[in-house]
């Protein structure tokens, strides 16, 4: 079978599930072989994206147990063959970035395998030295260079502790939320800093909370931009977990949010791949979700997904599949005719080869842009469709007046669609229950289970995934139970 004939059975059958023009489409992966202009040169890890088309690419180069590269090139309106503003040769060895606050203070960057960029050209680095620092760069647009301590009094780094961490964000109001790599035994699993303009010269400043996590291998984390929301990759049992709360309050996990891969993710080899990174897309309420298997050379290129997940109960943003998820492996097949390939391609310089999907970040544009460890290189993908916008649910407290009674009012509106309202009251504080069921009693959704203090509360009820009909909402409350139908009309 010729390339041009697999490319033509693929498209037929994007044909066949949605409109073959509103598709997720690589626009372009940065030149591999182009060592000398615009290549990363090396594995590329992790990608921080500053603004659409300028980003920050990191190199973590492993040999064994032993680090053998660990540095961050940037590009600068960037596509396949330019952007790179400066680099360290083709494959390089024994390459290592050195943070510093201009005197004696020195960390090296060693085994980093996320960063994250933001708007004003930070560059958060979870590092594994030592003392496991979260190191911050700037970006001066020329360079990557430390901030200047003495001149601004910031001291942009801090130590987390004996353990490695693997992922890294940065919510709105500057938060720094990192989450270690493997948890057995360890109680500090997610840990949250605040902005980096309140860090200490001591670089061993307390978090302003943490989180327990189920023993586990994390490997990414992102949060929503009010840091409301966090979700964190366990690669090992292939699931997403999510934590809602505030870093002044801390955090509780959401039982109603259930993402996890299925048997039919698995490469062509047997091997199970797990989700490695995310990433929150603010206007649109989106969790893109990069799923791989870890440093797999081989039977590894043919596996690697980015699913896009509602945020409020881990389901797929649509039935569509040529618009809730992007199956990198097979583009990449699409493009160059095998799996471990970099060149060739229906168009020149949109296909990364050796999939090795780790890494996944938007920029305000609402582009996605991932990596290829495997294929040095870092891709930028587009949907020329409209991205759906997700009603975030949830419960809010909405009256201070300590209510005489439990009440569980009719949701409004009713019928819906697909959004609705339920208003209950809380006479007590205590333990509260508010559960979705469908007509043979199987529950769909659980909107609160945890510790309610008295008032009066609304939650939020989202059934864009689920078909129209008649559904039950119940309450427990202490030893009070109450149950309402709903009619969802789509």
């Amino acid at each position: 079978m010729t390339r041009l004939t697999r490319y033509f059975i693929v498209l037929l059958i994007l044909c066949a599930v949605g409109t073959a023009d509103a598709q997720w489409r690589c626009l372009y992966a940065t030149y591999d072989d182009n060592w000398d202009g615009n290549a990363i040169g090396a594995q590329a890890a992790s990608v921080g994206v500053i603004k659409e088309n300028t980003f920050i690419a990191l190199v973590s180069a492993w040999s064994g147990d032993v680090s053998t590269n660990c540095y961050m090139l940037p590009y600068v309106n960037a596509d396949s063959a330019t952007g790179r503003k400066y680099g360290y040769g083709y494959d390089p060895t024994d390459v290592f970035q050195v943070w510093t606050d201009g005197g004696f203070d020195q960390v090296i960057m060693a085994g980093a395998w996320k960063i994250k960029a933001t708007p004003d050209s930070l560059i958060y680095v979870a590092n594994n030295d030592p003392d496991h620092n979260i190191l911050v760069f700037k970006f001066t647009g020329d360079t990557i260079a430390t901030v200047p301590v003495k001149s601004t009094g910031v001291y942009p780094r801090q130590q987390t502790g004996s353990t490695a961490i693997h992922g890294i964000d940065v919510d709105a109001n500057g938060y720094v939320y990192v989450c270690v790599d493997s948890t057995t035994g360890g109680t500090k699993d997610i840990q949250v800093y605040n902005p980096v303009s309140q860090w200490t010269a001591s670089h061993t400043d307390a978090p302003a909370c943490t989180i327990d996590l189920p023993n586990g291998r994390y490997q990414g984390i992102t949060v929503s931009s009010d840091g409301k929301m966090i979700f964190v990759c366990e690669y090992a049992s292939r699931k997403v977990l999510k934590y809602k709360g505030t870093p002044a309050t801390g955090y509780t996990a959401d039982a109603g949010f259930n993402f996890a891969l299925s048997a039919g993710d698995t490469l062509s080899s047997g091997l199970t791949a797990g989700p490695v990174g995310a990433a929150y897309l603010a206007p649109n309420n989106i969790l893109a979700v990069a799923c791989s298997r870890l440093l797999t050379l081989g039977a590894g290129y043919s596996y690697g997904r980015i699913y896009l997940v509602n945020v409020n109960n881990g389901n797929l943003i649509s039935t569509d599949t040529t618009l809730n998820y992007i199956n990198t492996a097979l583009w990449n097949f699409v493009q160059t005719g095998t799996y471990q390939t970099r060149g060739g391609g229906t168009v020149p310089g949109n296909a990364s080869g050796y999939t090795s999907t780790y890494d996944v970040k938007w920029d305000a544009a609402k582009n996605l842009y991932t990596q290829s460890y495997y294929g040095w290189t870092v891709d930028k993908w587009q949907y020329n469709g409209t991205l759906p916008t997700i009603t975030l649910t949830g419960v809010e407290e909405i009256g201070d007046m300590l209510p005489s009674g439990y009440v569980l009012s009719q949701n409004y509106p009713n019928p819906f669609n697909p959004t609705t309202a339920i208003d209950f009251t809380l006479p007590a504080s205590g333990f509260v229950s508010l559960k979705v069921y469908d007509l043979l009693g199987r529950e769909v959704m659980t909107l609160v289970n945890e510790q309610k203090a008295a008032g009066t509360y609304r939650a939020t009820f989202d059934a864009s995934n689920m078909p129209s009909g008649t559904y039950f909402y119940a309450l427990k409350a202490g030893s009070f139970n109450s149950v309402k139908k709903m009619t969802l009309v789509k």
